[in-house]
């Protein structure tokens, strides 16, 4: 039998995210080229190697909105245009009553305010379940101006990645975003949603990839001192269906 690894396994909807290493010790006697080479096993094997960065838990965010879900602009038209990010958060705030009182159930959402690229205005990124809006009850409740909207996942290869760096491009710049702004906001339903990673031991280094995933990546680091394996991949589809039909009553 060969030396055991180390398996941390995260889940966050169909996203399924893994990593199995050996890890090396350090040792007072290393050379500064033999701690070089450990300390690059080491970085990728820390406890928190799937939340590092905000697009890392935004991604698990997304994820567990499952397969159904869309994502919305919403900007606004010249009456409406907010003079600041303060006033954008009060608006998205009433937006966000008018959703609870509209839905009279809880249901998670993840929305980010931008102002800066393309025309520089204001406006809001939207994520939310198909069973719980449609982009008729979304344009219907949105007082500012206008809605736009299109799949979380745009087709059977894409990812919750690809919509988690975009929604993390811009920086906080002290005018159209305050310092220290956060980028993007989940509920807190969502984040109660979201288990912590599964830590055990394995046999062997090789991460079983279905072959049927909706998408799937690897990765693998092996040097002398010990080695580190990574994969990541979405569940296939079970349903396969198309967005739900909302009917809406004013």
């Amino acid at each position: 039998m060969g030396e055991e690894w180390t398996q941390v396994r995260q889940r966050a909807g169909p996203l399924v995210k893994e990593c199995r290493y050996r890890r090396p010790a350090l040792s007072k006697g290393d050379l500064p080229s033999v701690r070089r080479e450990k300390n690059r096993i080491r970085a990728l094997t820390r406890d928190a190697c799937f939340r590092r960065t905000p697009v890392d838990r935004l991604e698990l965010m997304l994820a567990l909105f499952g397969w159904r879900a869309s994502v919305y602009c919403l900007t606004f038209d010249p009456d409406h245009l907010p003079g600041s990010f303060q006033e954008v958060r009060r608006i998205w705030r009433n937006f966000l009553h008018a959703m609870r009182r509209w839905r009279k159930q809880p249901f998670d959402y993840v929305y980010v305010i931008e102002g800066r690229h393309g025309d520089h205005r204001y406006h809001i990124h939207l994520v939310l379940r198909d069973e719980d809006f449609s982009p008729a009850e979304v344009r219907f409740l949105w007082p500012g101006g206008s809605v736009d909207d299109e799949p979380l996942l745009l087709g059977p290869r894409d990812n919750y990645r690809r919509t988690a760096r975009y929604f993390c491009k811009e920086r906080t710049d002290g005018v159209a975003l305050p310092i220290g702004a956060r980028t993007w906001v989940a509920s807190r339903s969502l984040y109660r949603k979201l288990l912590p990673p599964e830590k055990s031991r394995a046999e062997q280094g090789e991460i079983p990839v279905p072959p049927d995933a909706a998408w799937a990546e690897e990765n693998a680091v092996r040097n002398p001192f010990g080695a580190y394996r990574y994969a990541a991949y979405i569940e296939p589809n079970p349903l396969k269906t198309e967005r739900p039909i909302h009917i809406l009553e004013i």
